[in-house]
């Protein structure tokens, strides 16, 4: 990884990338913001169930209990429009005041980032290449952009592959 920067580095020295935003700090906000769907949909695991419908629901734990608590979990990661989507991805229903989701197997998606290139900097944005793992049948190459705000804080406002993924799908 560090060779790759280095190369990198000495190509576009007007990229400051291991003094502006460290590699591993970007590493840690792509992986814990591709899990953050997972944390919450599986947070039902072992929780009462329903069935509506012919469907089975899992309710979710008092940490994830609303919807705006499932939000502003995302948010931590994600801007508000992607973290809607997350959240109408997860196909929650509210039964008797706590939040439930549909039970079921989701199936793999890549989720694990295996290589990181900063493609772009600037003092409110990066552009971030990434290789993730966790299909089964390949790596997959996914880019985000990523705002910098004011407060230091890293936010993703935009993820972009050419594979389909259901947590982020179009929402009705």
């Amino acid at each position: 990884m560090m060779v790759i920067v280095a190369i990198v580095e000495r190509r576009m020295p007007h990229m400051a990338v291991m003094k502006e935003t460290p590699l591993p700090r970007l590493r840690t906000l792509i992986n814990n913001a591709e899990l953050s769907w997972f944390k919450v949909y599986d947070s039902s695991y072992g929780r009462k169930v329903i069935k509506i419908k012919g469907d089975e629901y899992a309710q979710l734990p008092d940490r994830f209990s609303t919807k705006a608590k499932v939000l502003a979990y995302f948010k931590q990661y994600w801007n508000s429009s992607i973290s809607q989507r997350l959240f109408c991805n997860l196909q929650s229903i509210v039964y008797k005041g706590r939040l439930y989701v549909i039970v079921g197997d989701p199936g793999p998606v890549p989720i694990v980032v295996v290589s990181l290139l900063v493609k772009n900097e600037s003092s409110s944005h990066l552009l971030v290449r990434t290789s993730l793992s966790g299909d089964p049948d390949r790596n997959h190459i996914v880019y985000y952009r990523i705002q910098k705000q004011s407060n230091g804080k890293l936010v993703i406002t935009n993820r972009a592959t050419d594979y389909t993924d259901y947590r982020f799908t179009a929402c009705k």
